[in-house]
């Protein structure tokens, strides 16, 4: 005969749960166990011959685990999401929302959603499966959730008070009751920086693990950082921390952070003597964007144009599309060398004129010579400047109500000259526009022919060779500008440019500058 066990003791359920096992979950408790009733306390005194029963293998865990709370606890529900303006982005070079699901979706899987409040964010799918705002730089969303509105091509944040129990946090907080005296903390308490230093000092909270930490990391004050790569200049006296949570930079997660978390960048250390200990710099290494530093200085550029010159710049000077540690101190200094006009180690940095791909002349119809005209949205290499006529809508809508030689060649002065360059003396010739000008910084020269273009193709009439004879230059460029070009020529520091205005029905017109070859071979 099968022995036969004691029945388990059995506890009064409270009045209030109407099916017995399930969870309470109402809004304004936390989980938790039944009641029990008066007159039937256990006697603690006697031992209890069966241990506590365990949870049925189906039951979620409870979602707070509460210990020896004192009394005047409190337990409110908030919502941890940071706000969905934190999220957004420009539309730039997005495609239109599909007409089914309203996502603007790219082919590199990354799927953008256009908001009812006009604002547009990257979004992407939690461990629960729904769908959420996120950076660029996130793995995993961290923004508000996000649902389609019924009828729309546009989203709209999920209200609060629509979320599930499980999409929430509980946040316990301790608020003492008059009278109480504080609290001494005890070993299991776990230290905490003051809020002021953290605000302050960010980068204290990046600290990693001893044994995570490599041979090419640092250790400030007992904390150790993971650093930028210094692939090429182990020895550079300035290092960069960063936040672990950034794996690399490339331009886009540097430009993302300083645009909306500026004081999460990499700061910059170094070794001070005698010691030798490593201190970090506080001041912000980049306190704007790079676009930003780029309009700054270029504020006629079209922002299509500022982004492609931003990301050439920071190519250039880390070398790679991934920031190095000496390529963050070389991009600081170029952008130091705009503000002060200094004369600069590294001209291609602060020129975007500079920065611009040669661009050849190939054969065209007859003995015609053609310089393609690339599209402004090319990224792979920075090959034209364009000018958002927007920008200086009065000045365009005159220029082209005459589009003669004398006006284009005032017109393109003005234009570089509120752009930061020095134009010589204009030459007196008119049949063939052609300006020669400088900027401060470097000693390169530019010559550049003027163009009004139909279309994507610069034609170039064989006569035009004839143009460039030493002893047509006095008319065509003026003596200044002749003597400034020779001097280049001879120094090998003449660039050569076509520039203009160009006119496409299916788009607004621009004014465009690309760089080519020596026309006259």
């Amino acid at each position: 005969m099968s022995p036969k066990y004691p029945s388990r003791p059995k506890v009064p359920a409270s009045t209030n749960d109407s099916t017995p096992g399930r969870r309470d979950v109402t809004a304004d408790h936390l989980p938790r166990r039944p009641g029990i009733l008066p007159g039937h306390e256990p006697d603690l005194s006697q031992h209890h011959p069966f241990p506590e029963p365990s949870p049925a293998p189906d039951a979620q865990p409870a979602a707070v685990e509460i210990t020896d709370l004192p009394a005047g606890t409190h337990i409110s529900r908030i919502t941890t999401d940071h706000p969905i303006s934190n999220y957004y982005l420009s539309t730039r070079g997005l495609p239109v929302p599909d007409l089914q699901t309203g996502f603007r979706s790219v082919g590199s899987g990354r799927r953008f959603v256009d908001l009812v409040d006009g604002g547009t964010v990257l979004v992407g799918t939690d461990q629960q499966g729904h769908l959420r705002a996120r950076h660029p730089s996130e793995l995993q969303p961290s923004g508000p959730r996000l649902e389609r509105v019924e009828g729309t091509l546009a989203w709209r944040q999920v209200p609060t008070d629509t979320l599930r129990m499980g999409d929430s946090a509980l946040i316990i907080s301790r608020h003492p009751v008059q009278g109480e005296g504080q609290e001494e903390a005890g070993p299991s308490k776990r230290p905490r920086i003051p809020e002021a230093d953290v605000a302050s000092e960010p980068w204290k909270n990046w600290g990693i693990a001893a044994h995570h930490a490599s041979p090419v990391d640092v250790t400030i004050e007992g904390i150790h950082y993971k650093t930028v790569p210094r692939v090429d200049a182990p020895d550079h006296p300035i290092v960069y921390i960063k936040n672990p949570a950034h794996l690399v930079y490339d331009f886009d997660l540097l430009q993302s952070t300083l645009r909306r978390q500026v004081e999460q960048q990499p700061r910059g250390a170094i070794q001070v003597p005698p010691t030798h200990n490593w201190k970090v710099d506080p001041t912000l290494p980049f306190d704007r964007s790079l676009t930003h530093y780029v309009a700054t200085y270029f504020p006629e550029l079209s922002d299509l144009c500022v982004l492609n010159v931003a990301r050439k710049q920071f190519s250039l000077a880390n070398g790679s599309d991934i920031a190095t540690g000496a390529g963050l101190t070389t991009l600081r200094q170029a952008h130091n060398d705009w503000k002060t006009s200094s004369i600069t180690p590294r001209p291609e940095l602060v020129d975007p004129l500079l920065m611009l791909s040669v661009l050849p002349t190939v054969p065209g119809k007859s003995t015609y010579g053609i310089v393609e005209l690339p599209d402004s949205a090319d990224q792979v290499s920075l090959q034209r400047l364009e000018f958002d006529t927007r920008k200086f809508s009065r000045e365009w809508s005159f220029l082209t109500s005459t589009l003669s030689a004398g006006d284009i060649k005032r017109f393109m002065r003005d234009l570089l000259t509120r752009n930061g360059y020095t134009v010589i003396e204009l030459g007196p010739a008119h049949t063939f526009p052609t300006i020669v000008f400088t900027r401060r910084g470097h000693d390169f020269v530019f010559y550049m022919t003027l163009h009004r273009l139909h279309g994507r193709k610069v034609q170039i009439p064989p006569t035009d060779k004839r143009r460039y004879a030493p002893e047509r230059l006095p008319e065509v460029l003026g003596l200044p500008a002749m003597r400034a070009v020779q001097n280049a020529e001879a120094a090998n520091k003449l660039i050569w440019l076509k520039g203009g205005g160009q006119f496409v029905n299916d788009r607004p017109d621009s004014v465009f500058i690309l760089r080519t070859d020596d026309p006259r071979h």
